[in-house]
């Protein structure tokens, strides 16, 4: 009798178990709003489809998304060249991105860190 007991129960608390186990970031979807949409304020929007749009606080900036193993890869970015006082364009040079929770670690072409956004509402 308790062989046939454990014979049900260890398949359905394997199952169980790898239901609940998951790897860090994987139910972490990118798409969404990163950042605020304040006049002034840096912001990027991912749609699901792909496409990036935002503002670095005076420039629009607009292109493409994709994701692999992990980082966030940003594809013919283009963004305008209006002169603002006080504004830093760091978000133009974007390149890639690694998200950790709400917060989105910004990159340039030499990998290095230019700025941190975080999940918008």
């Amino acid at each position: 009798m308790k062989r046939f007991v454990a014979v049900l129960v260890m398949p359905l608390l394997a199952v169980s178990l790898a239901s609940c186990a998951s790897s860090p970031g994987a139910d972490a979807n990118p798409a969404g709003l990163w950042g605020d949409k304040a006049q002034g304020s840096p912001w990027l929007e991912l749609t699901e489809d792909g496409k990036v749009a935002g503002n670095d606080g005076c420039n629009r900036i607009a292109g493409q998304w994709s994701e692999a193993e992990g980082e966030i890869r940003f594809e013919q970015l283009s963004s305008t060249k209006m002169y603002c006082l006080g504004i830093d364009p760091w978000l133009s040079s974007a390149v890639t991105a690694q998200v950790s929770g709400d917060n989105m670690l910004v990159l340039d072409a030499d990998n290095a860190e230019v700025g941190t956004l975080k999940r918008g509402g």
